[in-house]
């Protein structure tokens, strides 16, 4: 089951973080201190987005198999020359823009806290890349099935308005009683229940579809492969040797 994370939730510890932050006095524990300041709104991020709380493990969930194989494995982070650092200043808008996608005062907050984290934008990207998988995701397909973006961003901000609908109806229920949820509010719930539900299945069919489109490209290699073993073998010493230019290497692939 989903944990839904408020975004009020965020703003606490985002306070704690930054006053912790503040306070400190060496530039060393300040930097460790923006480490986890940037690790707590990510954390946001991801429970908004459905990913787990553990999505920084070093044991990749099956959720995240799927979407490296939708995606496309991450590429490592890149070194820290002026094209590397522009690709990583790059990166870092494209997240910030799904962030306030999602939500615009949780793209703020990110936005703020790689302005102030000081260091360079390719140990920023690094630290987003471990502790944002899910942003990172959606940035990923953002640029490989807009259009499947755009309804994941219609799902989840439907999510976060069903959520807060939910809360302000219990608080009132808890302090007034039930007199105090009317029926229209109740259905004003289910429409968008219904709507979310709807939504959620088509975005998982398409999920679905796009795996079993990698799957079929998986399987048309593998079968071209054992079909022409040793012209990829010969194919794969002359790359090996220098004798294919990056063409002639994407080509065979």
């Amino acid at each position: 089951m989903r944990i839904h994370y408020s975004i009020a939730t965020g703003w606490l510890v985002l306070l704690l973080c930054t006053a912790f932050v503040l306070d400190s006095g060496s530039t060393r524990t300040r930097a460790a201190s923006g480490e986890t300041e940037l690790q707590s709104v990510l954390t946001v991020a991801n429970a908004a987005i459905g990913q787990p709380a553990n999505s920084a493990s070093s044991q990749p969930s099956s959720n995240a198999l799927v979407q490296n194989m939708l995606n496309g494995a991450s590429p490592s982070t890149a070194a820290a020359t002026p094209a590397g650092i522009q690709s990583a200043r790059t990166n870092v808008d494209r997240y910030i823009d799904v962030a306030t996608a999602i939500d615009p005062e949780l793209g703020e907050i990110l936005a703020k806290i790689c302005s102030e984290q000081g260091q360079d934008p390719v140990e920023l990207e690094r630290m987003i890349r471990r502790y944002g998988r899910g942003l990172v995701a959606l940035a990923n397909l953002k640029e490989s099935d807009p259009g499947f973006y755009r309804q994941k961003i219609m799902e989840l901000n439907l999510d976060a308005e069903i959520g807060k609908q939910a809360r302000r109806m219990r608080d009132l229920k808890a302090e007034y009683g039930d007199e105090a949820i009317i029926d229209a509010e109740m259905i004003q719930l289910e429409a968008s229940v219904r709507a979310r539900l709807k939504l959620s299945i088509q975005n998982r069919e398409r999920s679905i579809q796009r795996l079993h489109n990698h799957i079929e490209k998986l399987q048309g290699r593998v079968t071209h492969d054992t079909e022409n073993f040793d012209v990829e073998i010969d194919r794969q010493l002359d790359q090996l040797m220098g004798e294919l230019d990056a063409v002639q290497a994407a080509l065979g692939r």
